[in-house]
């Protein structure tokens, strides 16, 4: 357990430390696309930048459609990673950690009762941590293929939009203005629904 820890800790810090030199390397493209879509995936399972400056750095060098490919496979390795690591070595520490709190545990008896919707919505709305949708469903009692198939769906509208998003940045601005505004439109109706359902139930 703990040679996860000091691994996780020093790529972590290894990363922090160079974050604006890979920043500026990606956006430039100067590398194999193997080569950066390793490094997304290891910014995607340390994640010392905003995943959204990946994901529109890929849609500028690569385009939308291809840079949000590259962009959801590294995430989706990266998340799948993380989960194991944590359900292999982690699951009884964070299950009792879990259980300390009333919010953690009235959030984990949720998730387990529908552990694919739940995850499919955190992952819509890309201001909800990364982190811990990977974490929390790891020390329950969901299934990786669960996890790995909610996930994947949940992530593909962001993992869209950003890379549009970059592309369109440097080409047509307000086109970029205007997708952000159907994204954010997109993100209000989910959580209209979300909030009409809560009520319901």
């Amino acid at each position: 357990m703990w040679r996860v820890i000091i691994a996780y800790a020093l790529l972590a810090i290894v990363l922090y430390v160079y974050r604006h030199d890979l920043s500026e390397w990606m956006e430039n493209g100067e590398a194999p696309a193997w080569l950066l879509f390793l490094v997304a995936t290891a910014l995607a399972f340390v994640p010392i930048l905003p995943y959204k400056i990946v994901i529109g750095a890929l849609g500028i060098m690569y385009g939308p459609w291809v840079g949000a490919l590259l962009s959801w496979l590294a995430a989706n390795l990266a998340s799948i990673l993380l989960f194991v690591l944590v359900q292999r070595y982690f699951h009884r520490q964070g299950r009792t950690y879990l259980k300390r709190y009333r919010q953690t545990e009235r959030l984990s008896a949720l998730l387990e009762q529908r552990p694919f919707l739940i995850i499919v919505v955190a992952r819509l709305i890309p201001v909800f941590p990364s982190v811990i949708v990977n974490i929390v469903p790891a020390v329950l009692s969901i299934r990786l293929s669960t996890f790995a198939i909610a996930s994947a769906l949940g992530k593909i509208p962001a993992m869209l939009t950003f890379a549009f998003l970059g592309h369109e940045l440097m080409d047509d601005r307000q086109s970029a203005v205007v997708l952000l505004s159907i994204y954010a439109g997109f993100l209000l109706a989910l959580l209209a629904v979300y909030w009409l359902w809560q009520r319901r139930a």
